[in-house]
């Protein structure tokens, strides 16, 4: 006798248990080749021009060269911005320059990298017989100039201390000075053409229109800040004299050379 066949019911019902089981992908080695190739592309962009800096911006910066600044971060144009380490540029930067107060560093996928930074405020320039520092707000002098700075008062001293680059003037006179000079108005700081500590007395503010400002000793804020408007009310006419600015204001004339030979 011929077998009926059987049908595709009962063929798939009389399978056993392991022939119906579906079988499974094999996830772990799925996953192994999908982390291989991410590798590969994180190897290849490493090693690409896309993960190189492009450009290098410097935002904040008015006493100190934007190459000085560059130059001192390690950063440089065409390394991989993974190597960059912003805590030890910033580091750097801040070791190099005391004239620097704060910096901050961000770097972008895109290669860019900017580098902000805030100085410190530059009270004035102290006159030495070596040359000139520029002293900070801080009373920090920095490194030493053949020129002074155009845009802040000459210090000088009867009695110099020790000047060390990056350090703190050892004088509480230059200190207070430094600390007031830019609580004092632009307009009048403009105007000032030397300001003078004598071993004692009065401190002595020269202006640039030949005026001579006497004023006691570490109140140079508030008097220079009370200066234009005692100035203001002398007559346009006024010749040159000593302002005293001490207990009481008033205009002193200069001594002419004959009332010196006549006392």
């Amino acid at each position: 006798m011929h077998e009926t066949p059987s049908t595709i019911a009962e063929t798939y019902t009389a399978k056993t248990p392991e022939q119906t089981r579906k079988r499974r992908p094999n996830w772990k080695a799925l996953l192994f080749v999908v982390v291989f190739f991410l590798l590969l592309l994180v190897a290849g962009f490493l090693q690409s021009p896309l993960s190189a800096v492009n450009t290098i911006d410097v935002k904040g910066n008015h006493e100190i060269r934007y190459d000085e600044i560059v130059r001192s971060s390690g950063i440089n144009k065409g390394m991989s911005f993974w190597r960059i380490s912003t805590s030890k540029s910033t580091e750097a930067i801040l070791k190099t320059y005391p004239l620097v107060k704060t910096v901050d560093i961000q770097v972008s996928w895109t290669g860019n990298v900017v580098i902000a930074v805030v100085e410190k405020s530059v009270s004035g320039t102290l006159v030495t017989a070596t040359g000139f520092h520029s002293i900070l707000q801080d009373g920090t002098a920095l490194n030493k100039t053949a020129k002074p700075a155009d845009s802040m008062p000459l210090i000088s001293m009867e009695t110099l201390p020790a000047v060390k680059p990056g350090e703190v003037v050892n004088s509480e006179d230059i200190q207070a000075l430094a600390k007031q000079i830019p609580e004092v108005d632009r307009t009048v700081l403009d105007q000032i053409s030397e300001v003078h500590i004598p071993a004692k007395g009065p401190w002595q503010v020269f202006m640039r229109d030949k005026f001579e400002v006497r004023i006691p000793e570490r109140q140079f804020a508030d008097k220079m800040n009370s200066y234009q408007k005692f100035r203001n009310s002398l007559p346009a006419n006024t010749p040159p004299g000593i302002l005293n600015l001490l207990e009481s204001n008033f205009l002193q004339e200069y001594k002419t050379k004959a009332k010196k030979e006549g006392e």
